[in-house]
């Protein structure tokens, strides 16, 4: 069961239903970056310490061995670079693959396109197992493909921020090492780890990365990537140099290691107020619990999609079953523009964000609620944007029941007031 105590160390909050507005007083709600805890964004602030100090040494080592947790890993390595979570295609890519060899990329949007124009970048060769707009990957499609050739990567989008698509990595990684055992089976996460469900050791998922800003809870800045050690033995192993100097697992191998051993190492200077940020993070996810975690993102999804549904509006992703849990992708009504609604969701105090993808990007916009916006919602971070949403339409001359999304949501949600994992 969901824990709904609201304290923070042994104490209650004095304003449980607060939330951190942007400068403006607006509440960001793209899919990254998303709301942070004060907790988090008053350890970033604060004047940084050397990277070699015994309180970061500390912090540091004990942030790589909570990450394991996070990830649901006892034997992944994790990797804590400065940089945006793009870095991640580059250190799998650059690591893992050797020029020439194959990569089988299962395109679900825009970032599956990315990926693909990285690995080329290293010389590999991509395959595009490309899906329709609003599909996740096809299980029976996979198994063909991997059928037809060898790969030595199959590149995974969990969730495809341009879409809001989630793909069902457990079944997709089970074929990919029933067919083929020797590839290594990495995971775009960007958009999708601490928030949906992703099992490292038991899925046998070989590198999976993310960004910092999204559901980990830390503002931009961080590459996070665990690499199996089937992966790292990959690296070690190759037959030519690996085409990146700061992106070398190899170099930085050394430098987690150490930090893990509470010991001061040095290769690159690491960002350590960021670092500090995501010690402070891991540990709030680690005391609700991941699959808590999972739980409260799943739950608040389906709310916040019902109460869209309510309102008339549609979904990018073509089956519900696989719209992710992180982000909602909302098709705009008949009629109505981008440039129409947004300004006046913005216009009552909530940041929401354009289509991406570039095949529908001006027919639909996308909402994040991850992170705090899920796992804390009593401070009401949904419920501000349902009613954001809904006096847009209104004032658009869509008709629309007033109060029945929010009444759906707070039903769906178990009641109000609403209770915290926090």
């Amino acid at each position: 069961a969901l824990r709904v105590n609201s304290c923070q160390n042994g104490k209650a909050r004095s304003n449980p239903s607060a939330t951190m507005p942007q400068s403006d007083g607006k509440l960001l709600m793209i899919p990254g970056p998303c709301e942070f805890h004060e907790d988090v964004l008053k350890v970033v602030g604060e004047a940084s310490p050397s990277h070699v100090a015994p309180s970061f040494i500390e912090e540091f080592g004990a942030t790589i061995e909570m990450l394991r947790k996070v990830f649901l890993t006892s034997t992944g390595q994790p990797f804590v670079l400065a940089g945006s979570g793009s870095l991640g295609w580059d250190f799998v890519v650059c690591n893992l693959m050797e020029p020439g060899e194959k990569a089988l990329v299962c395109n679900t949007g825009y970032f599956s396109d990315s990926w693909a124009m990285c690995v080329k970048s290293y010389q590999g060769q991509v395959v595009n197992l490309q899906m329709p707009v609003g599909a996740c990957v096809d299980p029976a499609m996979l198994e063909a493909a991997l059928k037809k050739e060898k790969y030595k990567i199959i590149c995974l989008t969990q969730v495809d921020t341009s879409t809001g698509v989630k793909n069902d990595i457990k079944t997709l990684a089970a074929i990919c090492k029933r067919i083929q055992p020797d590839a290594l089976v990495t995971v775009d996460g960007v958009c999708a780890f601490a928030a949906e469900e992703l099992r490292f050791d038991d899925w046998g998922v070989d590198a999976a990365l993310t960004g910092s800003q999204k559901a980990l809870g830390v503002p931009p800045g961080l590459m996070v990537c665990i690499l199996s050690q089937k992966a790292i033995k990959a690296a070690k192993n190759r037959s030519t140099p690996i085409l990146s100097y700061f992106a070398n697992a190899l170099n930085w191998l050394p430098i987690m290691n150490a930090y893990e051993e509470r010991k001061a190492a040095y290769f690159a200077t690491p960002a350590v107020t960021l670092i500090r940020g995501l010690y402070v993070a891991c540990k709030k996810l680690l005391d609700i619990g991941m699959d808590n975690v999972f739980d409260m993102h799943l739950k608040t999804s389906l709310a916040f999609k019902a109460a869209c549904y309510s309102m008339g509006l549609e979904l990018v992703a073509t089956d519900k079953k696989h719209a992710a849990n992180t982000l909602s992708a909302i098709k705009l009504p008949a009629g109505v523009t981008k440039q129409d609604l947004v300004p006046k969701i913005v216009k009552r105090g909530v940041i929401v964000a354009g289509g991406l993808h570039k095949k529908i990007k001006t027919t639909y916009f996308r909402v994040g609620h991850m992170g705090l916006s899920a796992i804390d919602p009593r401070r009401q971070h949904m419920v501000t944007v349902i009613e954001a949403i809904e006096g847009a339409l209104i004032e658009l001359g869509i008709k629309v029941e007033k109060g029945k999304a929010l009444a759906i949501f707070k039903a769906a949600m178990g009641g109000y007031p609403l209770k915290s994992c926090l």
